[in-house]
């Protein structure tokens, strides 16, 4: 269910920056939003570190709650470091590099939630990586600057917005998955 919360927090992010992307919404505004959304994800994290500090594993999802918010975390810092690089107007290279970091994290919780038999979140964690690779690419390299390579990245965000964040979510909020 917390899982369904995140994605669903995710998704209202990720409208807001389709919409910067495709140059309809301000670059500071943009931040704000990253900025805030980012912070309630480390909230959540904390809560339920907090609520299950050497928590339960399940048959779901067999990994401990500080893994879990570690894989987590990775999310929501993308997020804070975004919003900050938005609203100081920074260059994006230092939010690149935490991007590569979290792409090379991406295969072990793949692997992981592959044992469970979760394959939808499997290639859920696969599309993250390839988002975190488009943005490590045009952030810390500072490349990626051509049109085809703006809409490929728009077009893989609005599929990440639907198969990865808002319909998944839906379906764990619901208890449909």
């Amino acid at each position: 269910m917390i899982l369904g919360f995140i994605c669903f927090i995710i998704a209202a992010i990720f409208v807001v920056n389709i919409a910067f992307a495709c140059g309809k919404c301000e670059q500071r505004e943009n931040g704000w939003f990253n900025l805030i959304f980012g912070f309630i994800l480390l909230f959540v994290i904390l809560a339920g570190m907090v609520k299950e500090w050497l928590g339960p594993t399940s048959a779901a999802y067999p990994t401990p709650v500080l893994w879990w918010a570690a894989q987590v975390t990775l999310f929501a810092m993308t997020y804070v470091f975004l919003g900050l690089q938005r609203i100081k107007d920074f260059d994006g290279r230092a939010v690149g590099w935490w991007c590569l970091f979290v792409l090379i994290n991406i295969p072990l919780p793949a692997y992981q939630t592959y044992l469970t038999g979760d394959i939808p979140l499997v290639l859920i964690w696969i599309w993250w990586g390839w988002l975190w690779a488009l943005f490590w690419y045009s952030l810390a390299l500072q490349r990626g600057t051509s049109k085809l390579f703006g809409r490929v990245t728009v077009a893989s965000m609005v599929i990440a917005f639907f198969f990865t964040l808002w319909i998944p979510s839906l379906y764990m909020l619901n208890g449909w998955w």
